[in-house]
């Protein structure tokens, strides 16, 4: 009796350090994952290198910055939408996304498009004054 109790006790802790050893594993996973996410958010990582490509993009109204990201990750001319909705949500151009058709370049970052398609592109309006 005091075998069987002795096996049941080891087999239950070795349970419990499987179980913490999995509990671990995830955490560390999920952690990875969390850390290349917001890595690529701040990254600001571009599709190439300058000069890139213009593309020519139409916004319609009443697209959010997610549905603006899949069209942008369409046009490849971002890498993911998912990241830059969190860049839209986190930009001073948030809710700034105006309607319009534009020229956008793939080595260009989410703020330099997030800067023309909200309409406030210092660019153009320091070359026209």
């Amino acid at each position: 009796m005091k075998t069987k109790n002795t096996a049941s006790a080891i087999l239950f802790t070795i349970l419990k350090i499987v179980i913490l050893v999995l509990i671990v594993l995830a955490l560390i996973a999920i952690g990875k994952k969390a850390y290349d996410f917001g890595y690529k958010v701040f990254a600001q990582e571009t599709v190439s290198d300058p000069p890139g490509k213009d593309v020519v993009v139409t916004i319609p109204d009443g697209m959010d910055a997610g549905d603006v990201g899949k069209l942008l990750e369409e046009k490849r001319l971002i890498l993911d939408a998912d990241v830059f909705r969190v860049q839209e949500l986190l930009s001073k151009y948030h809710n700034k996304i105006k309607p319009g058709t534009y020229t956008l370049n793939n080595s260009w970052s989410a703020d330099m498009m997030l800067e023309v398609i909200s309409g406030t592109d210092e660019t153009e309006s320091e070359s026209e004054t």
